[in-house]
Parts: structure tokens; C-alpha cells; sequence
């Protein structure tokens, strides 16, 4: 079984591995200082957050400077880290897309899949039936997915 978590956004159901939703709320999350960042984050994110500096060619803030997730080259332009919404068109099997959702295209984002939260039940049982755990938790998922 595959754990997800899901939750309404816009009217759109969003779904997300639960640990990644969990590190993406924590990346997230206010802290104080980079420093702060590197202390709470697991190793896999940390890394993907060094990664992203090194890609940009800007050096990684000093521990005691103030955390701001938008210094990070690709955030601000919703490049980084990568949208749920869309993830979900390589996550969600090609059954379930196909009866249930529609890809659509964002202003700076590109494409993503959007599941109308009307077929929420319907949804849900067809992920199960593909060995997903479903458990709905939309402020996790809004803050996992940016808003």
C-alpha cells in the first residue's frame, strides 16, 4: 500500500505521497534561519536545497541568515520544488486519469491534472483499488502544494 494524502484545492482533490507532503510542509515551514532549515529538514531535502543553489551558481546563505524559501533559485518562479498538481500526471494511474481527470495548463507552470472534487468518493475508491491509501488532510496538502 502506497500512503497518500489528499485535500481540496480550488475544487480540485490533489494528491501526494504522504512523507513528501510532510517535507514539503516542513520546507515550508517559517524557520528562523537557514541554519534552523538544515537542523529540521531530512537529508534528502536538505540536499535537493543545496542542489538547487548549486544549479543556480549562488552559494547556500549563511547559517545565521533569515530563512526565506524564495532565495532559492527556481522557487519563486514555481520551478522548484516540484508541484504536486503536477506530479500527479506521472503519480495517478493512467485508469484513473483517463475516467476521472484532465490535464490542464498553468500560466507559469506548465501542465498539471486536475480531479474535480465533485468524484471525490469515486476517486478515492479507484486509488484504493490501485493500492493507495487515501487519507484527506487539506491543510497539509495546501501547505505541501505553496498555498
Amino acid at each position: 500500500m502506497t500512503e497518500h494524502v489528499y485535500g481540496s484545492v480550488d475544487g480540485a482533490l490533489i494528491f501526494i505521497p504522504t512523507a513528501r507532503a510532510e517535507e514539503l510542509s516542513i520546507l515550508r515551514s517559517g524557520f528562523a534561519t537557514w541554519g534552523d532549515a538544515e537542523q529540521n529538514l531530512n537529508s534528502d531535502t536538505w540536499a535537493g536545497v543545496v542542489e538547487q543553489f548549486d544549479a543556480g551558481e549562488v552559494n547556500v546563505p549563511a547559517d545565521d541568515e533569515p530563512y526565506d524559501l524564495d532565495a532559492v533559485p527556481g522557487h519563486a518562479d514555481g520551478d522548484w520544488p516540484a508541484w504536486p498538481a503536477r506530479d500527479m500526471l506521472r503519480d495517478v494511474s493512467a485508469s484513473v486519469r483517463e475516467k476521472f481527470g484532465r490535464v490542464e495548463d498553468s500560466v507559469h507552470n506548465g501542465s498539471y491534472l486536475h480531479l474535480d472534487a465533485a468524484d471525490e468518493d469515486e476517486i478515492v475508491e479507484a486509488l484504493r483499488r490501485h493500492g493507495w491509501t487515501c487519507t484527506r488532510d487539506d491543510l497539509l496538502v495546501r501547505k505541501a502544494s505553496g498555498y
